[in-house]
């Protein structure tokens, strides 16, 4: 807020150029920088107190990304407009005529099976207001399955009866084992009692399972006369392609728009922490407060983190998931997927290079970096403060002055004029960055 009100300001002045505006701008960013590591301008900040803000710099952003997802959690998220049962069943066709009754105990007897305090069933009204209509249609659908004492007592009856078969499958695969191992170490002369034993043991075993099978089939042919559970059937609508790219179609929709949602959301929480932040630090400047000049500092930067953070994240899903969809298909399909990391690293090394070039180039050039020396009273070369106004760096032995061509005079080799006649005839610019380079 501080940088955008310092930009205003530079533009409202006609006189100043984009340059000068830029060399502004960041002048103030150089100063706000200098805010995070110094107590004020003649003391740095000690070891010890950095450390102390740097731990409630931490501190501070772990809460506030809390508090970002505890705001963002208020938002219906895909997931739960279209519960990963239902893309089960509606999307993905993983529900076929084999497996429908098994998938289906298992939503029944969700809340059953699930007895924990913290348990949070999927068939709460709160849950099934916020659901695709589909989806809402299926799980009220369950949830009557549910609570229809006749349907829920058989479900239930079903579970034991599977729990049972499985352990005498358990049971049967063990002791074919066994009997495997008798017959191999060929002492079944020696042993035939307990050969017999053992045979008569599997047979039994495997009538108890075709047993239990026989009691599951006879439980799934009543279920399946059921009016509520051939309700169910006609919802799910298995291996209809028109409707289940529909389903595709309105999860995509509400996948775009919670994306902006969601940012726009994240925005109302942190913005007006930032906006405080930002007021706090501009009246702490005023004060001359220096502690809270400094804390208010590092809580800008803070604030700043997820703002960013949350802007990158839409730009790299919008960008090959929505904008370059089929262009990333086609990558896909070809298994060089890893182009567009590759991509997009080498374009941030890029505007990085660019970034850093133009700031050390442009804008804190050589000439403007001796002309900050000078202004404060150091010498323009190697940055060392001079001790009073000596001609001669006592440090690295440069000259500080030189003769101007116009007049003659001693004026300082940084500055732009000559000291004494005020032209900029002086010569220096040029040549002195040329004899700077030969002398690095």
């Amino acid at each position: 807020m501080a940088w955008f009100l310092v930009m205003q300001e530079m533009k409202d002045n006609e006189d100043l150029s984009e340059k000068e505006i830029f060399m502004g701008l960041f002048s103030k960013v150089g100063i706000f920088k200098n805010r995070l590591t110094k107590f004020n301008d003649d003391e740095p900040l000690t070891k010890l107190a950095l450390a102390i803000v740097l731990i409630l710099d931490i501190f501070i952003l772990s809460v506030v990304f809390g508090g970002l997802a505890a705001h963002t959690d208020q938002l219906t998220s895909p997931l739960e407009y279209f519960p990963y049962n239902c893309r089960n069943m509606l999307i993905d066709n993983n529900w076929s005529e084999v497996n429908k009754i098994d998938n289906l105990q298992d939503l029944v007897l969700s809340d059953y099976n699930n007895y924990s305090y913290r348990h949070d069933s999927a068939f709460e009204k709160s849950k099934l207001e916020i659901m695709h209509p589909e989806c809402r249609k299926i799980y009220e659908s369950i949830n009557g399955i549910y609570n229809d004492p006749k349907l829920k007592k058989l479900f239930i009856k079903r579970q034991g009866r599977i729990k049972k078969k499985n352990q005498l499958i358990q049971r049967h695969g063990k002791d074919k084992g066994v009997y495997d191992s008798l017959l191999l170490g060929n002492i079944a002369e020696q042993n035939g009692d307990s050969l017999d034993t053992v045979s008569s043991n599997i047979k039994e075993s495997a009538k108890n399972i075709e047993k239990m099978s026989l009691a599951i089939s006879e439980i799934n042919k009543q279920l399946d006369e059921t009016e509520k559970v051939n309700k169910l059937w006609s919802l799910i609508q298995i291996g209809n392609a028109e409707f289940r790219q529909k389903m595709v179609d309105d999860l995509n929709r509400y996948e775009l728009v919670y994306l902006f949602k969601e940012l726009l959301w994240q925005l109302l929480f942190m913005l007006p922490l930032f906006a405080i932040f930002c007021f706090w630090h501009d009246k702490s400047i005023k004060k001359n407060n220096n502690i809270q000049t400094l804390i208010s500092s590092h809580l800008i930067i803070i604030a700043l983190i997820p703002i960013v953070f949350k802007v990158i994240h839409v730009v790299l899903e919008l960008i090959p998931f929505h904008f370059f969809k089929e262009l990333f298909k086609i990558l896909e399909l070809l298994h060089i997927i890893a182009l567009w990391h590759y991509i997009v690293i080498f374009i941030a090394i890029g505007v990085t290079i660019f970034t850093v070039f133009f700031i050390q180039k442009k804008l804190f050039n050589k000439k403007k970096l001796y002309e900050k020396r000078l202004m404060k009273g150091e010498c323009y070369f190697c940055g060392k403060v001079l001790p009073g106004k000596v001609s001669i760096c006592p440090f690295c032995g440069t000259n500080q002055y030189e003769k101007c061509k116009k007049c003659d005079a001693d004026t300082f080799v940084a500055g732009e004029h000559c000291i004494k006649c005020g032209e900029t005839s002086k010569g220096n610019n040029s040549e002195r960055a040329s004899e700077l380079d030969s002398k690095n």
